[in-house]
Formats: C-alpha cells, sequence, structure tokens
C-alpha cells in the first residue's frame, strides 16, 4: 500500500498558518463561542493585531479553517478511492481503509476539522454544509462506490453497500471523537485503537456475508 503524501498548506505565511492550527485545537476542544482572539493569539504567541493582519473576525477565521478541513478531506478520498481500486483481496482493500494514518490520526488538521465541525453544526451554516456534504454525502458515496468494486471484482458477494458505508461513516464520526481525547490528553472514555479493530472486524464481517436482497 502507498502512503499517502499529506498536503502541505496553501499558505505561504508561517503566522499565518500558526493561527489556523492553534485556532482549530482551540476550537476543537473547547467551543467556537468558548474560544477568544485573545485566547488565540496567546496559544499563537503573537499578537492579537497580527491576527486582525489576516482575519476581519473570528468567523472569518472560522471559515478558513473550514475551508482548508475540506480540502484536506477531499484529497484524502480521492487517495483512497485511487488505492482500493487497486486492491485485488479485502485484506488488500481492509489495509487502504484502515491505514496508519486513518489509525493514528497523522493528519491532526482532517481529525481536528472532522470533530470541529460536527461540534458546531448547530450553530454554524458553514459547519452544518460540511457534515452533510462531506460526510453524509460525498464519502458515503464514495465508499459504496468501493465497496461496489470488490462485488464486481468478484472478491465479495453482493452485498448491501449503502447501508455498510452508512455504519462505516458513522462509526468513523464517533471514534475520531474519542481519539480526540488522547491527542489532547485526556483519559478516552474507550480504548481509541480497540474501538478501531472492532469496526475493521465489523466492516470486513458484513462485506463478506452477502445479502440475498442484491
Amino acid at each position: 500500500m502507498s502512503e499517502r503524501e499529506i498536503p502541505g498548506s496553501v499558505y505561504d505565511s508561517e503566522v499565518k498558518n500558526r493561527i489556523l492550527d492553534e485556532s482549530t485545537k482551540l476550537f476543537a476542544l473547547n467551543g467556537f463561542g468558548s474560544v477568544s482572539m485573545r485566547d488565540i493569539g496567546k496559544a499563537a504567541d503573537i499578537q492579537i493585531a497580527t491576527i486582525y493582519y489576516y482575519f476581519n473576525n473570528k468567523e472569518t477565521l472560522f471559515e478558513e479553517i473550514m475551508q482548508r478541513f475540506e480540502n484536506g478531506y477531499r484529497h484524502y478520498f480521492e487517495w483512497l478511492q485511487a488505492e482500493n481500486l487497486k486492491a485485488n483481496t479485502l485484506d488488500e482493500f481492509m489495509d487502504n481503509m484502515f491505514n496508519k494514518e486513518f489509525l493514528e490520526m497523522t493528519d491532526i488538521t482532517g481529525c481536528l476539522g472532522m470533530s470541529l465541525a460536527l461540534k458546531e453544526q448547530h450553530s454554524s451554516q458553514s459547519a452544518r454544509k460540511r457534515v452533510f456534504d462531506l460526510f453524509l454525502e460525498h464519502s458515503i458515496t464514495c465508499l459504496k462506490s468501493d465497496f461496489d468494486s470488490l462485488i464486481e471484482k468478484g472478491i465479495i458477494p453482493p452485498s448491501d453497500t449503502q447501508t455498510i458505508a452508512e455504519f462505516f461513516m458513522h462509526s468513523v464520526m464517533i471514534i475520531n471523537d474519542i481519539g480526540l481525547h488522547d491527542y489532547f490528553g485526556h483519559k478516552p472514555p474507550a480504548n481509541h485503537a480497540e474501538m478501531h479493530q472492532r469496526l475493521k472486524k465489523h466492516i470486513t464481517f458484513s462485506l463478506l456475508q452477502g445479502n440475498n436482497d442484491n
């Protein structure tokens, strides 16, 4: 399995990247409404005036965080689909789906972005749009297509791939939040690694069972 190259930031400014990184962490941990520009300046070790040089207000900053997250998220699924199409066995396919970056949350911006969008979806139209467009439409459509490719190759029997894709994404959204406890140094409510292994087992079992309705 090839390793995905995590795209670099589109911003040339190291300072702007630092503002985005630190504010993403603060928003994901504490919530958008609980974080002030002063908090962000302190975390990024810069003056508040510098933040306003790059961003008109906190809402503008939040929107750039969401856009950066969306760009990286779509890039990840492009890579994943390309790898999945190469898979000739279910083991190869599962190695792609549960790659090291996915298991160890290497792309922290992506993991934090997912948590932030879910956390703020009730108060932010931008976050709500990402939740529906990325998690509940784009991702599930891509995953269903990937699962269907296994059926076409004769690797697995005909299955209800729509339901399996939905189950996978809903599980990932929950497990992602649990993983953030580890990232922020908090005791997680459940074992992150064990939950990934259980999800992998469930998805593998579901794909192998088939469905007589198809």
